[in-house]
């Protein structure tokens, strides 16, 4: 792969994230305007796969992370500003990004402990969720949409 300048990686994500919700596409291209080394890993993913597929971008991502708190010096100050972006985007923990984030970075670095001690709460109290540290309080749980209860009725499940 030649190395795109950090111009047309911006570019790419702009025309691949139009396919996302806006949400989640102002999301992942935050992430690559906040982070130089995230923009490759971005190139690199449009370029194997021709579009944007968010959960395998973030898995990379989430190895990137790995590689980085095992590898740098000062893993709080380097990761900081990303893991402080993930925390922020967290928002209620029931939207399209807090999902991205719990399903395809949390559970790929839940047993990565260079990356889990740098985690806001927000993040560790998923991680310590999945990891069974925790359990899921009532206010946590989202109500099950009205579609999915049609469905369940309709096969009669409810």
């Amino acid at each position: 792969m030649t190395d795109p300048t950090d111009d047309e990686v911006i570019n790419m994500l702009h025309a691949w994230t139009r396919s996302l919700t806006p949400q989640l596409a102002n999301f992942i291209q935050g992430l690559g305007t906040l982070e130089p080394e995230i923009r490759p890993l971005i190139a690199e993913h449009i370029e194997d796969y021709d579009e944007m597929l968010p959960s395998l971008l973030m898995g990379d991502i989430a190895r990137w992370a790995t590689r980085t708190a095992r590898d740098s010096t000062t893993p709080a100050t380097r990761l900081g500003p990303f893991l402080q972006r993930l925390e922020d985007n967290w928002g209620d923990g029931q939207n399209p990004v807090s999902d991205l984030i719990a399903t395809s970075f949390v559970e790929n670095i839940y047993d990565e402990p260079g990356v889990v001690q740098l985690l806001g709460p927000k993040l560790t109290r998923y991680q310590r969720i999945y990891t069974g540290q925790e359990t899921v309080r009532p206010d946590e749980k989202r109500p099950m949409p009205s579609v999915m209860k049609q469905i369940l009725d309709k096969l009669g499940r409810s």
